[in-house]
């Protein structure tokens, strides 16, 4: 003990008790506060991983919830739905066409332009006449969406793709440039949504099994086609086909009876001699892929492969006379990259012209 706390002792007793609470004083004052606990924050905390899961989910809802699942995995194989598609296809077994359905059509009392009539020919019943389908080619259709959901089109025989298309049978649009297709195990979904339509309910309630597997983006000139009358029970593709294989939408009926129409004179076997240049040159391309042959062979076509093209390209074709008997075919698309393509026509006899590219 010290001198001076031997001294603060005799003066004031012990002060030891007195010391110890001044140094915890200080202690107290010099250690950090300890953090209380808050309910509240630790329920905020929880909650907003939750919220933000909520959030990101509902902004993409199909995409995300199958993350997980990304990578590679069983592939479609369409070999045995071709097979059987194919052997329908050969005994005509594939579609069951009703149509009473088209007697609701517009009749058309003259067929020009970009509408010509469809080859096959068909009765109603109560009427004598015979019907054609008036058929649509639509215009600018690499410059925007030419067909919608719903519509329905004839096309090529197309086996381009993994299920075909064929030109006998009527399809119906289902899906459109920008939709996302996902069709798995007959299951079709549309932009996430199961595909719900009145072809859907006669898909079901006929038996009818959808073919194909896609998990895609249809790009700006894809369409995803049906067929629009299927037979019962049986297995129909869903084909994904490029616009350019579309050969149009049916957009009413002709009679051969009624219906003025260069086209109607080449069915009935009546051409007649006074057609203008882009009539026959239609006609020539008509025969070529849809008729019977009974057209001149013309060698500016001996080259192509594209005449299916041709055809359904005609809103952008210029036709321009050179002189009385002759004029030029200008394809002109207007895209950078795409040339011109040009055909001379040069009459050399009543109601036939030379073609020449």
């Amino acid at each position: 003990m010290s001198d001076m706390k031997r001294k603060l002792d005799q003066m004031m007793g012990d002060t030891s008790d007195q010391e110890r609470r001044i140094k915890q004083g200080v202690y107290e004052k010099l250690r950090p506060a300890a953090k209380k606990f808050s309910w509240k924050v630790a329920i905020v905390s929880a909650a907003l991983p939750v919220v933000a899961l909520f959030l990101f989910f509902s902004i993409n809802p199909t995409d995300q919830l199958f993350s997980s699942q990304q990578g590679p995995g069983t592939p479609y194989d369409p070999l045995d739905d071709l097979a059987q598609i194919s052997a329908l296809q050969k005994k005509q077994q594939l579609s069951a066409i009703d149509y009473e359905e088209f007697a609701e059509l517009p009749s058309f009392d003259e067929v020009d332009g970009l509408y010509y009539v469809d080859p096959e020919p068909f009765s109603i019943i109560g009427n004598s006449e015979t019907f054609h389908t008036v058929i649509e080619r639509k215009a600018d259709i690499y410059e925007k969406v030419a067909y919608q959901a719903g519509d329905v089109v004839r096309t090529m025989t197309d086996t381009t793709s993994h299920l075909p298309t064929y030109d006998d049978a009527y399809y119906e649009v289902i899906a459109v440039p920008g939709d996302r297709v996902v069709l798995k195990e007959g299951t079709l979904t549309i932009n996430g949504k199961p595909l719900q339509s009145k072809l859907m309910e006669r898909y079901k309630e006929q038996g009818v099994r959808i073919a194909g597997g896609y998990d895609q983006l249809l790009n700006a000139r894809e369409f995803l086609l049906l067929n629009h009358f299927p037979a019962s029970d049986t297995v129909q593709g869903a084909t994904i086909t490029p616009v350019h294989k579309i050969y149009g939408q049916v957009a009413g009926i002709a009679t051969e009876e009624q219906t003025i129409s260069e086209y109607v004179d080449y069915l009935s076997g009546q051409l007649k001699d006074s057609y203008t240049s882009e009539q026959y040159f239609d006609l020539v391309l008509y025969d070529a892929l849809l008729g019977e042959k009974r057209m001149p062979q013309s060698p500016g076509f001996a080259n192509t492969s594209r005449l299916g093209e041709l055809f359904v390209e005609a809103s952008y074709r210029n036709v321009a006379p050179i002189s009385d008997n002759e004029t030029e075919i200008r394809y002109r698309y207007g895209r950078a990259g795409v040339a011109d393509r040009v055909f001379s026509l040069k009459q050399e006899s009543a109601g036939h012209w030379m073609i020449e590219e």
